[in-house]
């Protein structure tokens, strides 16, 4: 009978060692490459719908990781920040002014806030402005109740992941081979 030995047996289970170790890194990598193209398609998008005016809902375009995701599992979103959600830094650029709430509280305002980007996404119905009538005013309530009119979206996430999902998919593919020829060099 022939004996056969395999030689390197170690060197191999030490290199899988290492790629477990870094498959994290390399999920991150990934899938925010996919997100990049996304983000930038989804720019694109709005920009061509004329939902520019001040530009702040297209600056604020980006993808955002999860930090509540489950072990293994690498989750980003791809959105519009707002709100408490932006950045420190988004957040000291735009110029603060307070402003009277409807129920007479005052509040702090940026400029560089985009809240409304969910009605331009989605559409949104039309709500008739206060109106002082003879019995005194109408509540909120009331007024939607009585409007009739609707907006149309003009939507700039759902078509980008449309049009660019074999690009997204091309992208993570082309980054995952990067990061294996890298671990593959060490």
């Amino acid at each position: 009978m022939a004996n056969s030995e395999i030689l390197g047996i170690g060197n191999l289970k030490a290199s899988f060692d290492k790629a477990k170790a870094d498959t994290p890194r390399l999920a991150r990598r990934a899938v925010v490459a996919g997100g990049r193209v996304l983000k930038d398609e989804a720019k694109a998008i709005a920009r061509a719908n004329g939902s520019v005016r001040t530009g702040v809902m297209v600056e604020n375009i980006a993808i955002k990781r999860e930090s509540k995701a489950g072990p293994g599992i690498e989750q980003y979103h791809l959105g519009v920040r707002h709100g408490r959600d932006q950045s420190k830094k988004v957040r000291k650029a735009g110029n603060r002014k307070l402003a009277v709430n409807a129920d007479g509280r005052i509040k702090s305002v940026r400029d560089n806030d985009p809240f409304y980007w969910r009605w331009v996404e989605l559409g949104h119905k039309t709500v008739s402005r206060r109106s002082n009538t003879k019995r005194g005013k109408r509540s909120i309530r009331q007024r939607r109740a009585q409007s009739s009119g609707w907006v149309n979206g003009k939507p700039f996430i759902g078509p980008a992941l449309e049009r660019k999902k074999t690009e997204a998919i091309a992208a993570m593919g082309q980054a995952v081979a990067k990061e294996v020829d890298k671990l593959g060099r060490k």
